[in-house]
């Protein structure tokens, strides 16, 4: 399920959502605001009221944008930027032979651009759906992963549990609702501070670190890593 590098085995995996968590924008949001043509944010309603699924949700949104990829690419790419300490991440990661995952209801090829555009494509394994077709006409069709445990909310916690399954410890990283779920069965969660995330958590009084970078995943990483070798 998740590749592994070189190095130590570790009994972790790291879990992050990507736009406004690794990414600071959301990338998805941005390109319904640009080509979308109609309502599209009725549906984030839909879905934040348990209406419709997140799958469902981004369907209907995606097939509303009238736009080629390279079209979309050539828009997206300035607004790639990881958010500090992403990189660090990405480094000691690799160092422990700690998978890192991006886990994502965004847009595929957004992603692995961003990913080949940091040199990070062979480092960070992607976990979304996948564009089966973009085109003018129809949007942006997805084909879903099926999820492993039937009661799963969506990818995100399905992910988390598949991890807990092979008895690793779970850090994850988001900023939305839709991350929710994910951040409840993680043993170390944390929000994006400020994110609609972070907020549901205090509200549901649900433990969860707020964050503004990643420094402080890389602290906890590298502290379990000692943990778990004996050089605390």
């Amino acid at each position: 399920m998740s590749k592994r590098t070189k190095g130590k085995t570790s009994k972790l995996a790291v879990l992050c959502d990507f736009d406004g968590t690794v990414v600071k924008v959301d990338t998805g949001e941005f390109v319904l605001s640009k080509f979308a043509e109609g309502d599209w944010k009725v549906f984030d309603r839909l879905y934040e009221r348990g209406e419709i699924t997140l799958e469902e949700c981004m369907q209907k949104q995606f097939s509303m944008v009238r736009a080629t990829a390279t079209l979309i690419l050539k828009h997206v790419e300035p607004l790639l930027k990881f958010r500090r300490g992403f990189d660090q991440l990405v480094c000691q990661c690799r160092i422990f032979g700690v998978p890192l995952i991006i886990v994502s209801a965004g847009l595929d090829f957004c992603i692995q651009h961003f990913l080949e555009l940091n040199g990070w494509l062979k480092t960070v394994e992607v976990q979304c759906s996948r564009i089966v077709s973009v085109s003018w006409d129809k949007g942006i069709k997805f084909e879903h992963i099926k999820p492993v445990f039937a009661d799963s909310t969506n990818l995100k916690d399905d992910l988390v549990r598949q991890h807990k399954k092979m008895d690793e410890k779970v850090i994850y990283v988001g900023d939305g609702l839709a991350d929710l779920t994910a951040t409840t069965f993680a043993d170390y969660p944390f929000a994006i501070g400020g994110s609609k995330l972070a907020k549901k958590c205090r509200t549901q009084n649900t433990a969860c670190k707020e964050i503004r970078d990643f420094r402080p995943v890389v602290q906890l990483l590298r502290k379990l890593n000692h943990s778990s070798t004996g050089n605390e």
